[in-house]
């Protein structure tokens, strides 16, 4: 008999558990999303390199990229495989990638201007720690491929905050 009444006691308990979860799926859902981690808090890329420039400059703009794309050289392919948009249309915000060189090179795109080219800041184009500037201009855009970042969830937690 104690087994019986027992049994029951944990059916009714599981059953209201279970009621309260589905009932409340949409809370938990987003609990759940707050307690993961923002992927941006973080910026494994070398000190000083375009690769770490950029990763805060995206940062910033409160979107995220991936934190185990190498070198530059690999970021389109790595962005691609990581179902990022990449492509030839370049727009504000979004990164200009060169695999030519030794580590491949990226930059930041600050604006597209009217006629086509494309107004960038970058980070160890002349040198390690140095961020400069400099215009694309519109017969060299097609030379480059373009990441566009994703909106970083944890951020849009603050400003809903």
């Amino acid at each position: 008999m104690k087994k019986l009444i027992s049994t029951g006691v944990m059916l009714v308990v599981l059953g209201g558990s279970t009621y309260v979860a589905v009932d409340h799926q949409d809370e938990i859902e987003h609990y759940i999303e707050q307690m993961k981690p923002d992927p941006m808090a973080f910026n494994p890329y070398d000190d000083g390199e375009c690769t770490d420039y950029v990763f805060e400059k995206v940062k910033d703009d409160g979107n995220m990229i991936g934190k185990s794309w190498g070198d530059a050289k690999y970021w389109a392919d790595k962005a691609e495989e990581a179902g990022y948009t990449v492509n030839q249309q370049p727009k504000a915000s979004s990164l200009l990638q060169s695999p030519r060189g030794e580590e491949g090179h990226v930059a930041y795109i600050e604006h597209v201007n009217d006629d086509g080219s494309l107004y960038v800041t970058e980070m160890n184009y002349v040198g390690p720690h140095k961020v400069t500037s400099r215009t694309i201009q519109p017969q060299q855009v097609q030379n480059y491929h373009y990441i566009h970042p994703k909106e970083n969830p944890k951020t849009q937690d603050t400003k809903e905050a």
